[in-house]
């Protein structure tokens, strides 16, 4: 099973961490962490992007280690856009689950301020498992022609 975590640093990603590592211990999954840089966040001097702290890089590097001291391999990729669109666009190259974290939003909220999580499991090519504070989801791809 070839797992795409999607990762950005915050608490509801390293719940989708949690989750896949669970997944890869569990079932031999094999995890790419990606983490992706939206288009309106602005470079720094020191390499890194206003608003987002820890940098992107760093960021899988750290989700890399912690995956590996529960003894779980994973590659990393850093891309640059929309986030649903770009997870999306690296799901359709070949994995069987994307995991996502998620604030745990209400319909209202996600409604009107949209919502990654949500916008990945309505496109999705595959299954999407989504962790959040409430509990994790399994979401069957409503995109997928299987």
């Amino acid at each position: 099973m070839n797992v795409l975590l999607a990762y950005d640093g915050r608490d509801e990603s390293a719940r989708a961490l949690d989750e896949a590592a669970r997944l890869a211990v569990e079932e031999g999954a094999a995890i790419t962490v990606l983490s992706v840089v939206p288009k309106e966040a602005r470079g720094t001097k020191s390499g890194g992007h206003i608003g987002q702290a820890p940098h992107a890089r760093e960021w899988v590097a750290w989700a890399k280690e912690q995956l590996a001291q529960k003894g779980v391999a994973a590659e990393t990729k850093v891309v640059f856009g929309d986030p649903a669109d770009e997870i999306v666009r690296e799901a359709e190259s070949g994995y069987d689950l994307v995991v996502v974290g998620t604030r745990g939003l209400g319909p209202l909220a996600q409604h009107l301020l949209g919502s990654v999580s949500r916008r990945v499991a309505k496109r999705a090519p595959c299954p999407v498992l989504v962790a959040g504070a409430e509990g994790t989801r399994k979401l069957e791809p409503s995109a997928a022609v299987r």
